[in-house]
């Protein structure tokens, strides 16, 4: 009896299946790492696992920056709910002045209240 085991595999949202064909054209020139999971590719100077770079791509060619957007990036457990609370109750001041009455806060989730790119 074999005591080695079959590769695990990726995550499904690290898979390569259903990236476009610019995303696997760009792949095939990037730097890459074999990862533990899943490999990495070098693009603009970050390493990322394909799916997110096919992410990015779509970012860059379809995000438009207004002038009133208001960016908060942090990293995963820093006290990103906290930060969106913060910022939605700073920019909707006017809006809401009394925390008594009816402000969103109170009923709502800052994650409903703040959008994610």
């Amino acid at each position: 009896m074999s005591s080695s085991q079959p590769p695990i595999p990726a995550p499904q949202d690290l898979q390569e299946d259903g990236l476009t064909q610019e995303c696997r054209d760009l792949l095939s020139s990037l730097p890459t790492e074999e990862g533990w999971l899943f490999d990495v590719y070098q693009y603009q100077g970050f390493w990322f696992p394909s799916r997110q770079i096919q992410a990015v791509l779509a970012s860059q060619q379809r995000f438009q920056a207004q002038d009133t957007d208001i960016l908060l990036v942090t990293t995963p457990k820093s006290g990103t709910t906290w930060l969106k609370a913060i910022v939605f109750a700073f920019v909707n001041r006017v809006k809401f002045p009394d925390m008594q009455d009816h402000h969103p806060l109170l009923t709502s989730n800052p994650h409903e209240l703040v959008p994610l790119l």
